[in-house]
């Protein structure tokens, strides 16, 4: 088989996960105005959505729901250059299926440019891409953390404080860039609305952190180990011999 049924599972997870993370977290932000107020809902509402789909299919995918932490997740070795591709293609239809049950269930008022994101007219293109790049930066580096074997021991309520950083990382920039992280979820909606040219910045800095981050953590975060030396002639005979 080319496929096997564990592949499939992952895979059906991933796209479930995604979809799941769209639908809670743009409908959070579909009845909120653009105030402090509504800033605090809808992150903490992205940050919780995090936590839900982490829980649900943590287990079964990783529960990624983000192309940028599965291509992060490749260049680290942790899954391979195909189960890669599949995850991500997995993500983006989650998230147009995650969107469309959405639309379906809300009202035409409330559909209207729900969860779309548009940055500061202030912001220069090269700050919203820098904005854009340190925040999924952050986030990319919490993913390495948790997939690093030297965190083993720290793994306690790890949904919950990833969850945290999501709900931090988008209050600090949700009203620059829209800080939204991950490039199905700034996609998907502006695809739905028909003006995806609008975010093709801050699509720029989020996979420049995913390509970015993962050989900044091999290579300035990861030890390079040396095997310990055998000095006794006999053990080393009996195992190091083929």
């Amino acid at each position: 088989m080319l496929v096997n049924s564990f592949e499939i599972t992952r895979a059906l997870g991933e796209f479930s996960a995604t979809a799941v993370f769209m639908i809670i977290s743009c409908m959070g932000c579909a009845m909120n105005d653009q105030d402090a107020a509504g800033s605090l809902v809808s992150s903490m509402t992205y940050g919780l959505a995090t936590v839900v789909v982490m829980h649900i299919f943590g287990f079964i995918s990783g529960a990624h729901a983000n192309p940028c932490v599965t291509i992060a997740c490749c260049l680290l070795g942790h899954i391979g250059s195909g189960m890669m591709v599949t995850y991500v293609f997995c993500q983006l239809a989650g998230a147009a299926f995650g969107y469309f049950l959405l639309l379906e269930m809300l009202s035409q008022r409330l559909t209207l440019g729900v969860c779309t994101v548009e940055p500061l007219d202030s912001l220069s293109n090269v700050q919203i891409v820098a904005i854009e790049t340190f925040l999924t930066s952050v986030l990319i580096l919490a993913w390495s953390a948790l997939w690093d074997v030297r965190s083993g021991r720290f793994l306690d309520s790890v949904t919950l404080r990833m969850g945290c950083l999501v709900t931090l990382c988008n209050l600090a920039g949700g009203k620059l860039t829209g800080a939204s992280m991950n490039p199905a979820k700034v996609l998907i909606p502006h695809l739905f609305n028909g003006d995806p040219e609008s975010i093709l910045l801050q699509l720029g800095g989020q996979i420049l952190a995913a390509f970015a981050v993962p050989q900044i953590w091999h290579y300035a975060y990861t030890p390079c180990y040396r095997p310990l030396p055998i000095e006794n002639a006999e053990i080393r005979n009996r195992y190091l011999q083929p």
